[in-house]
């Protein structure tokens, strides 16, 4: 095995402090760098994780200084979504050997793709961080579908909130990762905004249906704002039994069953029921198995950037679905933000104005907006 490897981490926020406590979590890498707008950021991020051996970093206000001086194996990207492509191209162009992107992708499908294109000309393993698909309950669910312990999946529903991008491009990604990656071929569906509702700089709706269809005949829904009940569970239903699935744990019912069994995995690097024990435990293992990548200890990396490239493109596809009142074909072929074409068309206008985002309270100082001058 080789050394640990060296991490450059853009964007000090709450996102980023994740995936710093997965690197250290998972004894694989040395946190050398930090960038941010913000001095105190950094010295905030610092307070959380100075006791660690592995957590030496320097700070910069310039993240591109930061490529260029801090000699870096990988780099997470942390800042809020339209910064993604920008720093994530930067990295690329600076020689490092992998990125760790946070989800959504991008701001746009076309973004997104161009983030792509340039880490596969500079030889650059990019990752999105979709860190559920290393949870042990995540995994079992997906094992017991794949033996067909209940029968051919049909139908999976889901509960969100906060705005398909921001929350329900998790879910998307669940769904393909419990089918076996399958390829969704179709979506349809619709979107309410009556307020002027932001995520971190990016409008996002109020409410919000959609069903997905994939090319092994599944199906998923998602019902965002629409009742009180949210999270990144799921009820999974097949052709011979169900699965009520957490993050936690799931339990399971089909025709072999006396009645629901109950099933509360352990993971690698903390215990079911122990505080946080889905992002300490995702976040490890999501860092792991990146570093197994990076090193060539494995070929293939179940959060590699195609498949946050579709997470995107599904739940775009619809607002797309909703901006043309059809059920859109897949591959999206709208590569600009579909919301905001509507909003900005005024074919979606806002009943009860006065912009908001529901992420400034991770702003500093004075800022409730986000200063743009360096993405």
């Amino acid at each position: 095995m080789e050394g640990k490897l060296r991490v450059g981490v853009i964007g000090c926020g709450e996102i980023s402090s994740n995936h710093v406590l997965g690197y250290l979590n998972s004894a694989r890498y040395e946190i050398v760098a930090l960038a941010d707008l913000s001095e105190q950021a950094m010295h905030d991020f610092d307070k959380q994780f100075s006791e660690h051996d592995d957590y030496k970093p320097e700070h910069f206000t310039d993240a591109r200084e930061m490529l260029e001086k801090s000699e870096l194996d990988v780099v997470s990207v942390g800042v809020w979504d339209m910064g993604h492509a920008p720093m994530t191209i930067a990295a690329a162009a600076s020689g490092v050997k992998a990125i760790l992107c946070e989800k959504p992708m991008s701001d746009t499908t076309g973004s997104a793709a161009d983030m792509m294109l340039v880490c596969r000309r500079n030889g650059v393993k990019l990752a999105i961080g979709h860190q559920r698909r290393f949870l042990p309950a995540y995994n079992l669910a997906k094992q017991m579908i794949g033996d067909g312990e209940i029968g051919e999946p049909r139908l999976i529903t889901t509960a969100a909130r906060d705005g398909l991008p921001n929350y329900s491009s998790h879910l998307a990604d669940m769904y393909r990762y419990l089918l076996g990656d399958p390829e969704c071929v179709w979506v349809m569906g619709n979107v309410e905004r009556e307020t002027d509702q932001w995520a971190r700089a990016i409008p996002i709706e109020d409410k919000a249906f959609a069903v997905f269809g994939f090319d092994n005949g599944a199906q998923a829904m998602i019902l965002s704002g629409l009742t009180s009940e949210h999270g990144f569970g799921a009820r999974i239903y097949g052709s011979d039994g169900m699965i009520e699935l957490s993050v936690d744990d799931l339990k399971i019912m089909n025709s072999k069953s006396d009645g629901w069994q109950e099933h509360k995995p352990d993971g690698d690097f903390a215990k079911y029921g122990f505080d946080n024990f889905e992002m300490i435990e995702a976040g490890a293992a999501q860092a792991r198995e990146f570093a197994r990548w990076i090193t060539g200890e494995i070929e293939e990396y179940r959060g590699v950037a195609t498949n946050g490239y579709k997470a995107l493109e599904m739940v775009h596809a619809v607002y797309e679905s909703a901006r043309t009142h059809a059920q859109v074909e897949m591959p999206l072929k709208t590569r600009t933000h579909p919301l905001a074409e509507m909003i900005d068309s005024g074919h979606l206008p806002v009943r009860y104005p006065g912009r908001y985002d529901i992420r400034n309270r991770t702003l500093r100082g004075e800022n409730t907006t986000l200063d743009t001058k360096n993405v």
